[in-house]
């Protein structure tokens, strides 16, 4: 141990560091024993004290427990303590319960904790999340939040004083209670240095100040108005990644301002943008009977976005997902610039027409991912049509999420060839018959990586003994692909736990793809698996008709 740098052992004690802001989900009886682990290491000697005293202080929480009068745990009076203010750098503020908390209880909450008690000047994330809730944050209604109202400007206040260096800012609020004009994070919004917003939340915290940050996203599950009406002005200009979730098709560009003089929206800085639109339900959210106190719910104005569609002169990546309109004519305008080189797709099957030509408008493009999620079975002819439309002459990755029926017949003529040549990660998603995957593995020479989810695999072999006999007897033995390395499988058969499903597998795949090294199945099949190829070695079957088997990996395959 003594040979290895601060860097490495910092990141081993790093397992063991009092809450990582992805995974504020873990109980409070969790920070406690991070927090002795720490401790007990600091004092195995000097050299451990000092790496592991930055971890042990680097993340402040507050856990609010509605369930107990808004009680309170935090780590921050043991900071304060040691006067290990300088080494904290996120802050994370979780509620747990079945009830909201209210502001002014929050107020008390934070206060009682010691966040009021010092300036963070070295505190650049902020994390704040309510979990098991389905109210939200705040329990003041619109008619009783006037109480409220004085303390949420205090709370603001205070918070903008404490931690003037907050570059990133994480809130969420699924439950959506976070009502207009009770935004207890709007007071950060107005910091300057601010580099990155994500909002899980159907109420996005408002600026009076023009945002500039590098990375927003704003995820939420109801957008039912407009975003311009919430007060959130962003400059497009410095955005490096952009998401927005669930927004009306006509009002997606409304919060966005640039500095280009022709009027237009340029996103000249912009790599990555997902677009996840709004789509017809029967389910009327809370929010959209709640009005703003603050805001003209009036009707919509027109701003620059709507008047010139805005320019993408560098983005890289592309997502588009329950577009409601003409897809093609939406991807036509990301396409200008040809610059994009990998598109993700989800939607219906109307939602994603069979006249959406792919490698016609993205010819750069090297990754593909189209997701149909009908809950019914695919038609061929839809099929059909969507596979020949992925024939993209640079295309190095390729994922299709639909079903793909045994009368698929889609050729590859002298168009395509150039994406034979190219391909190199395969990955089909749906109910996939055996024989098209084979078919797809002779077309594609070069194809190194295949994931196969939820795959029919035919026919189930009972037992090590018949695969050996089948193996011996050279059925199903001619070669399929001379490129494949790595391949991973799902199967869709309901019962994997005896292991037949997978030698079916072994037997029909594995065994006829000679470079194979490494393959990734569900977790219950994989002591199986490494048992009937340890079987088929032993008994010399491997060495006449698979020797890539003696050094064949089965590993589990993390979906």
């Amino acid at each position: 141990m003594s040979s290895l740098t601060d860097d490495v052992l910092q990141q081993i004690l790093a397992t063991l560091r009092p809450v990582s802001l992805d995974a504020i989900n873990s109980p409070v009886r969790a920070l406690e024993q991070q927090q002795a682990w720490l401790i007990h290491t600091s004092h195995v000697c000097r050299a451990w004290r000092h790496v592991s005293t930055p971890l042990l202080y680097r993340t402040l929480v507050v856990r609010i427990d509605t369930t107990h009068a808004c009680k309170q745990t935090s780590n921050i009076s043991l900071v304060l303590a040691n006067r290990m203010h300088n080494m904290a750098r996120h802050i994370a503020v979780v509620v747990h319960g079945p009830d909201p908390v209210a502001i002014p209880d929050l107020y008390a909450s934070l206060e009682e904790a010691g966040v009021f008690a010092q300036v963070w000047t070295h505190v650049t994330h902020v994390h704040a999340a309510h979990h098991i809730s389905n109210l939200g944050w705040v329990s003041n209604g619109r008619g009783a939040d006037q109480k409220a109202r004085a303390p949420l400007h205090l709370l603001n206040s205070q918070l903008h004083n404490v931690l003037p260096a907050v570059r990133s800012i994480v809130f969420s609020d699924l439950a959506s209670t976070h009502v207009y004009g009770q935004g207890w994070l709007d007071g950060l919004m107005q910091a300057s240095q601010l580099e990155s917003l994500r909002v899980f939340s159907d109420a996005v915290p408002k600026s009076k100040e023009m945002l500039r940050v590098s990375r927003l996203h704003i995820d939420g599950v109801t957008f039912v108005r407009p975003l311009s009406a919430r007060q959130l002005r962003v400059q497009c200009d410095t955005l490096v990644e952009l998401t927005l979730s669930s927004v009306q098709e006509p009002h997606v560009w409304d919060i966005f301002s640039s500095q280009s003089t022709d009027g237009g929206l340029v996103f000249g800085q912009l790599r990555y943008l997902e677009l996840v639109y709004f789509w017809e339900s029967q389910y009327v959210p809370r929010l959209a009977r709640v009005e703003d106190p603050e805001s003209e719910d009036s009707e919509h104005e027109e701003t620059a976005g709507d008047r010139l569609e805005p320019a993408f002169p560098v983005l890289h990546t592309l997502c588009v997902r329950r577009y409601p309109g003409h897809l093609p004519t939406l991807l036509a305008q990301f396409a200008r610039s040809q610059t994009v080189k990998s598109l993700t797709v989800a939607g219906l099957q109307h939602e994603v027409p069979i006249e959406t030509d792919f490698a016609q408008l993205f010819p750069q493009l090297q990754a593909l991912d189209v997701r149909i999620i009908d809950p019914v079975r695919s038609n061929d002819k839809y099929v059909e049509g969507v596979f020949a439309s992925v024939f993209a002459p640079k295309l190095r990755k390729l994922s299709l999420s639909m079903d793909i029926a045994r009368s698929l017949s889609v050729q590859l003529d002298g168009h395509s060839m150039a994406f034979a040549h190219t391909l190199r990660t395969l990955r089909l998603v749906g109910t996939i018959d055996p024989s098209i995957v084979e078919w797809m593995l002779r077309q594609l020479c070069v194809l190194t990586d295949v994931e196969l989810d939820v795959m029919c695999v035919e026919p189930h072999v009972a037992s090590i003994a018949l695969l050996v006999q089948h193996m011996r007897a050279g059925t199903q033995s001619e070669p399929i692909s001379k490129s494949v390395e790595r391949l991973s499988v799902q199967s869709s058969s309901e019962d994997t736990s005896n292991g037949a499903v997978y030698r079916g597998l072994l037997q029909r795949f594995v065994c006829r793809l000679p470079r194979v090294y490494c393959v990734r199945v569900a977790d219950e099949a994989v002591l199986g698996l490494r048992k009937a190829v340890r079987t088929l070695v032993a008994s010399g079957v491997a060495t006449a008709h698979a020797p890539h088997l003696q050094t064949l990996r089965v590993l589990a395959w993390d979906l």
